[in-house]
């Protein structure tokens, strides 16, 4: 994992009930499959609305570093995304998600540059770090902050509520040689080695 700051420690239980779709928790390095043609959610350890319990100076109180989601291809890591969730001030108003994708530099073919993850972004490049420089509104409820994965094309794409987030091209099965066909994504976990170690919930 790169260096990252862990900018509030969260303590609270994610207890899901998503109507037509099946939950499960998404314990830190043990992977779940996924298939991306169906609607794939993953709800992470916060409504979105900042806590009454941070107590004074801390490093900041305005956002939360969650801990990354792993993408695989059975058991290739492909790359890694990140969540970062800038707080509404209270439910029914707007906070902002912010989102950073890791290729893997073997299974993910990440190759040291770095860049954006607009909607335009070519699907032959897989920068090491691509973070979404936009930052993506949403407006807090009293559910966790969820995540839609899909494929779309040769992309990764992630929304939050139907809205467009962030995406990342699917690195090919062999690096460097298109002819070989894309990795096929159908596995996801949470990263082993993370910081607040607690369970996101992933529902499809």
């Amino acid at each position: 994992m790169l260096a990252r700051t862990l900018t509030c420690l969260l303590a609270m239980t994610v207890v899901l009930e998503v109507k037509g779709l099946k939950c499960k928790k998404l314990p830190p390095g043990k992977l779940r499959k996924v298939n991306l043609k169906k609607e794939t959610q993953i709800y992470f350890p916060t409504n979105g609305v900042k806590p009454s319990n941070i107590k004074p100076g801390a490093q900041s109180t305005d956002q939360v570093a969650l801990d990354g989601i792993e993408i695989y291809s059975r058991k290739t890591l492909l790359m890694k995304l990140y969540l970062t969730v800038n707080y509404a001030p209270t439910v029914g108003q707007q906070g902002s998600l912010m989102l950073m994708f890791e290729h893997d530099m073997f299974g993910g073919c990440g190759d040291e540059s770095m860049d954006g993850c607009s909607q335009d972004i070519p699907d032959s490049t897989f920068p090491v770090l691509r973070p979404c420089l936009d930052s993506a509104p949403f407006t807090a409820t009293d559910l966790p902050v969820a995540l839609q994965l899909s494929k779309e094309g040769n992309f990764l794409v992630v929304k939050n509520d139907g809205k467009f987030v962030g995406k990342a091209a699917i690195p090919y099965k062999k690096c460097g040689d298109p002819s070989k066909g894309r990795q096929w994504i159908n596995a996801v976990a949470a990263e082993a080695d993370g910081l607040i170690k607690i369970e996101s919930e992933l529902c499809k």
